[in-house]
């Protein structure tokens, strides 16, 4: 009996090595480094206490404007996501000609890379030959041509669009699993006492997607909350400083040889991260908790 309790804990050791060695130690090391001078003007590395996170306090004024962008791509993304992933897994979880067809549409942006998505929009949004300007004045709408990238007023939106293109297919896949979970006995009983398909969405099946919704709102939070790649490569958090995020931030203070200092805006990012996630999962499982009683 002991044994067959004992032995599952087996296949947990592997991945606690690798979580370890990749994750934890590195996190540990970083903490330290974060108090020290490390940078690439020295060879000495010499323990600083808290003067990097002084810095930081010293500079706030950036890192608030990097916080604020990071928090409006966060909340935009985190919307839009899951509100259009939703709304499109309702739409094909129908019996509707070559929903297959169309899932897997819109499930390939998922499978690119930022880097190509980055590259791909780069082009599409050029103010000079981009597609969407041709697009715009080909259908008579030149006036509202811009250069999506470049002006302050567009740059962080287009970002937030560009993100939500690419990674809506896998929230509509998330919700489409969970649809499926949802047995059909509930619609036909609520479709004989009479209720529409509006009272069927919001007292069936948006109550038993709740998993599926604490799923996606908690992924996506902690991975927009992480947005690098999207941003440095279609901004590199211009024009000025308008699109600059938490990592852009922590990437140019490494790229400037600043690695002390680079690491505690590493390490605030991580807590605040940590802080997000934690927050999110307590109050969406209250919420499920509510549903439930």
């Amino acid at each position: 009996m002991n044994k067959k309790k004992v032995y599952p804990l087996y296949f947990l050791i592997l991945p606690v090595v690798v979580y370890g060695l990749l994750f934890f130690l590195p996190s540990m090391f970083s903490f330290y480094y974060a108090m020290t001078d490390w940078n690439s003007y020295n060879s000495e590395i010499h323990f600083v206490g808290f003067e990097n996170y002084k810095t930081i306090l010293k500079d706030s004024q950036n890192y608030l404007h990097a916080l604020g962008n990071t928090l409006f791509f966060t909340v935009g993304t985190t919307v839009l996501k899951n509100g259009l992933g939703l709304f499109l897994a309702l739409i094909l979880n129908e019996r509707i000609k070559g929903k297959n067809l169309l899932r897997l549409i819109f499930y390939l942006p998922v499978t690119m890379a930022p880097l190509i998505v980055g590259l791909i929009f780069t082009s599409v949004l050029n103010p000079s030959y981009g597609l969407l300007n041709s697009v715009l004045e080909a259908i008579g709408l030149g006036n509202l041509a811009t250069a999506w990238l470049v002006k302050k007023n567009t740059a962080m939106a287009s970002i937030v669009m560009v993100e939500v293109w690419k990674s809506v297919g896998f929230n509509m896949i998330i919700y489409l699993a969970g649809l499926q979970t949802i047995s059909k006995t509930y619609f036909e009983a609520a479709s004989i006492d009479g209720a529409g398909k509006r009272h069927m969405l919001l007292y069936i099946t948006l109550p038993m997607l709740l998993p599926s919704i604490q799923v996606n709102l908690l992924l996506n939070l902690i991975n927009s909350f992480k947005v690098f790649e999207l941003v440095f490569i279609l901004t590199r958090g211009g024009p000025g400083n308008m699109t600059e995020v938490l990592n852009t931030l922590v990437f140019g203070e490494f790229s400037a040889g600043r690695y002390g200092l680079s690491t505690a805006f590493g390490v605030c990012l991580l807590l605040i991260t940590a802080i997000i996630a934690f927050s999110s999962l307590k109050i969406l499982s209250r919420a499920m908790g509510g549903e439930e009683e």
